[in-house]
């Protein structure tokens, strides 16, 4: 049995946010009348991922040989040096996410605050607005 990166199966997580251009996904488990924290995790550089947009438990383990080939038929991708396969195990349904990297981070912090690996108010980059500009000619 793979050791648990992420071990939280009593905790309710959302996708929260996820950004094609950067390969960025954010899980988060907001405050509740039985938590005083708020967990969030993030995968960065995602390529492929199958998961419920609301999971009841979360577990995430680096993949081993049968679970990376379950991940492998149902993404097409193959594992290599800058991708791992993350067997996701919500209640007792499987899911996976492929990235580059995963972190967790706990904090007392609100609802929708943003977080140091996701730092936008929509969980995105503040890119400057573009107005619409007569043409000419």
């Amino acid at each position: 049995m793979s050791k648990r990166l992420i071990d939280h199966p009593d905790r309710h997580f959302q996708v929260w946010a996820y950004s094609v251009s950067m390969g960025r996904l954010l899980l988060r488990s907001t405050k509740s009348e039985n938590f005083t924290t708020r967990i969030d995790v993030y995968f960065q550089n995602v390529t492929a991922m199958n998961l419920r947009t609301s999971m009841d438990g979360l577990v995430v383990t680096l993949a081993e040989r049968e679970a990376a080939v379950r991940i492998s038929d149902e993404s097409g991708l193959l594992p290599d040096d800058s991708t791992k396969f993350f067997d996701i195990e919500c209640g007792r349904r499987k899911g996976f996410v492929v990235a580059s990297l995963t972190v967790e981070t706990e904090d007392e912090g609100e609802y929708y605050e943003p977080n140091r690996f996701w730092p936008g108010p929509d969980g995105g980059i503040a890119f400057p607005s573009y107005r619409s500009r007569p043409r000419r000619g």
